[in-house]
């Protein structure tokens, strides 16, 4: 990966490895003779900053038991399993959606363009369809009765329509 990036943005690379919690047994049969046997290195994208795009170069470790010869992994205590996001990346997302109201396309853009996470608007959404309680929301709200202090416009994905029929859309009909 290249050190700067275009438009004056600087490619900060962080490092975790595996091989710095090296397993004390063999999950498999107990016994303490292990030895580092491969390893794969690949990259996770992290929360940036403006001028900052941060990576993290994961360094997988697996080890082999010399007793009973089986391969395994551990698990990192800071990195998800068998994902390409940090798990800031995805807390991030899911809490301005679920908890502040933003849209699934401003996150996935804020992401993209201020944060440096190359992330698609469908990998958010299932972030968010998993966390959060899809099947449990209500879709139908004719029975719901209106906030109190509804002003009778909706905010749909950062635009806003009018939920009344404006006065001069009843004489274009005619």
């Amino acid at each position: 990966m290249e050190d700067n990036l275009k438009d004056g943005i600087e490619l900060e690379i962080r490092e975790h490895s595996d091989a710095d919690f090296f397993p004390k047994k063999c999950p498999f049969c107990n016994l303490k003779e292990i030895k580092r046997h491969t390893y794969k290195i690949r990259f996770l994208e992290d929360l940036g900053a403006p001028h900052i795009c941060r990576r993290i170069r994961y360094e997988r470790v697996y080890f082999k038991c010399k007793s009973c010869e089986k391969v395994f992994g551990i698990e990192h205590p800071m990195i998800p399993f068998n994902s390409k996001y940090m798990s800031g990346v995805i807390e991030y997302a899911i809490s301005r959606i679920l908890e502040r109201g933003d849209s699934i396309r401003r996150v996935t853009r804020d992401l993209n363009e201020l944060h440096h996470v190359n992330v698609s608007l469908g990998t958010v959404e299932t972030w968010v369809n998993t966390r959060g309680e899809k099947e449990k929301m209500v879709s139908d709200f004719t029975e719901v009765p209106p906030p109190n202090d509804f002003s009778g416009f909706l905010s749909l994905d950062g635009t806003f329509k009018s939920v009344n029929i404006k006065k001069n859309d009843l004489h274009e009909s005619h």
